[in-house]
């Protein structure tokens, strides 16, 4: 049986301690925290896990240094350790990164003041990066040449995080540690409402849910509710009677993905015309630039041609390039909402454009303990154990036993294992198994993707050296992945895999990924005779391709890590 259907057979069967609705990052970590503190829970979303904001992010884990000229300094300091926890926690997944930052002439703050800016970020961080340097106008030039400094007065750099695989992938790795430690999670499962019912002690959640694949419907209990659906927490809080203290606005943020535009490894920063922080990220063989801040109502947004004008306009305006970028250069593009908290009745949101921006990442939780439903609003990536910390804590005052509640339910495995793991991959001498990468890439590859589950990548291996081919020619996915995504990763439809559990929608054009050899051996593996009706789906219908796509010719395939 799938792994997905028997979860869901399972979720009717009991009461849990725990219902968590919504699989972005809120939801995932609050189900490893409090299933790796041994609670029984439940987790479900009605699309894929990370399937709406959590996978349009700028794949930063950043300590929030714009937030030092709305003086939120509290926020900056906290953002800054719990980078700094994430960097210790995650070191394969979350790297640091320079941030390489030009300041054009009338700007509203001189280069030197910035950059005594940059020293204060680095002191609330306690000095845990390298530390910033005061960039001439000529030191630009030298060290990054595609910058066009004919209007700069200077910069500095200064250093933050990111994820070296993709947003998405980070948060399936907080569902898949917390269904090791015992917790029934499902996507595609959405909540049609829910109800307290009793009093007391004895008093239990039921929700209606509906499996949106079969159309199947059934009740989950639970003792509390979670509600961390991201951008829909206020819908789905009307739905079950829930008032609450704060509320979600929404900003869209765009970024395109492009060809790569710098071999350097570092961030290019600027100041779009707009005033808001612009990056250009490297992302393997591609870059990707954005991104937009544009006040919407609703959580459904999509890119315009406007979106896409403003990003190639004010990208073409601080890059040197051979020739401008334009529509056609366009690989994929993401776009989705931050949903920015803001109390309830008040005048947080502003009414100038600056107030707009300036709204932080800041996360809330509102917790009604006379019907044990918590609500998680706001929040980032960078702040994600901290989420799973308070969920935890707040479970305990509703009457939640955590039998470990000391338990350490976040980071990698221990360095030593590790260690054992690359060992074991040495022995085998991979390069005798695949000609794509060196020993040390491939081995260091799957372990960031996989971790202990690797070891299970290199006995199949050793079995079969068929297992270690690239099976979609210009990726770097190889068979025994496709292999165990069907397995473990609760693949539904061709989208999961190709953006979310692996990033190849991201970095290579959907025209090339179609004409991909070993695509459709792929898609047989992971659907078995539903193979070419997910093919079709992915390519014919879900999708949508922008115009620039549609006109492209396909680039020279090459790995995408």
């Amino acid at each position: 049986m799938h792994l997905r259907d028997s979860n869901i057979a399972k979720l009717p069967n009991r009461v849990f301690d725990a219902l968590i609705i919504g699989g972005g990052i809120n939801g995932a970590v609050a189900a490893a925290a409090l299933s790796g503190k041994d609670a029984s829970v439940a987790l479900i979303d009605q699309r894929d896990f990370a399937g709406f904001t959590s996978q349009q992010s700028s794949n930063l884990a950043w300590g929030g240094i714009k937030y030092l000229e709305s003086g939120d300094y509290g926020l900056v300091r906290k953002l800054c350790l719990s980078r700094n926890h994430l960097i210790d926690s995650y070191p394969s997944r979350v790297q640091e990164i320079r941030f390489f930052t030009t300041i054009d002439k009338g700007f509203r703050f001189s280069p030197w003041f910035l950059w005594v800016g940059t020293w204060v970020y680095w002191l609330f961080g306690n000095g845990y990066t390298r530390i910033p340097r005061l960039l001439s106008k000529a030191g630009i030039k030298r060290e990054e040449s595609v910058v066009n400094t004919s209007k700069a007065v200077g910069g500095f750099e200064y250093s933050d995080a990111y994820l070296h695989d993709n947003d998405s992938r980070f948060v399936f790795q907080f569902v898949r540690a917390a269904m090791d430690r015992g917790a029934i999670a499902a996507n595609y499962v959405e909540s049609l409402g829910s109800r307290r019912e009793s009093q007391g002690k004895d008093a239990v959640w039921i929700t209606e849910a509906r499996d949106t694949q079969t159309g199947q419907t059934f009740q989950i209990r639970s003792k509390i509710l979670v509600n961390a659906a991201g951008p829909f927490v206020d819908e789905l809080n009307q739905r079950s009677g829930e008032q609450t203290e704060h509320q979600h606005l929404f900003s869209k943020g765009i970024h395109l993905i492009v060809p790569q535009v710098t071999p350097q490894p570092h961030i290019l920063t600027f100041f779009a015309d707009d005033g808001r922080l612009f990056f250009v990220i490297p992302m393997g063989v591609r870059t990707c630039i954005g991104t937009t801040d544009t006040r919407v109502d609703s959580p459904f947004t999509e890119v315009t041609d406007e979106d896409r004008d403003f990003v190639l306009e004010n990208i073409n305006k601080r890059l040197e390039l051979e020739r401008p970028l334009t529509r056609a250069d366009i690989i994929a593009e993401r776009c989705g909402v931050r949903p920015l908290v803001v109390k309830r009745k008040s005048d947080d949101e502003g009414d100038g454009v600056r107030d707009w921006m300036q709204l932080s990442r800041k996360h809330e939780i509102d917790v009604d303990q006379a019907h044990a439903h918590v609500s998680i609003y706001g929040g980032k990536l960078t702040d994600c154990v901290n989420v799973g910390n308070e969920v935890s804590e707040i479970a305990v005052k509703l009457g939640i036993e955590l039998p470990h509640a000391d338990y350490r339910w976040y980071g990698e495995p221990h360095r030593s294992v590790y260690e054992e793991y690359m060992h074991q991959a040495r022995l085998m001498d991979l390069d005798s198994y695949t000609s794509s990468d060196s020993i040390e890439q491939l081995s260091s590859r799957l372990w960031r993707r996989y971790d202990q589950q690797a070891f299970e990548l290199l006995a199949q291996i050793r079995e079969d050296p068929r297992q270690a081919e690239v099976l979609i020619k210009g990726t770097d996915y190889l068979r025994c992945e496709i292999q165990l995504a069907k397995r473990q990763e609760m693949i539904v439809k061709l989208e999961d895999f190709l953006r979310r559990r692996s990033k190849i929608a991201l970095v290579v054009s959907r025209q090339t990924i179609q004409q991909a050899e070993g695509l459709m051996e792929a898609c047989k593996i992971l659907f078995g005779d539903q193979a070419q009706a997910r093919y079709d789906e992915y390519f014919c219908d879900s999708c949508r391709v922008t115009p620039a796509q549609s006109q492209q010719s396909p680039p020279q395939d090459s790995p995408i890590d």
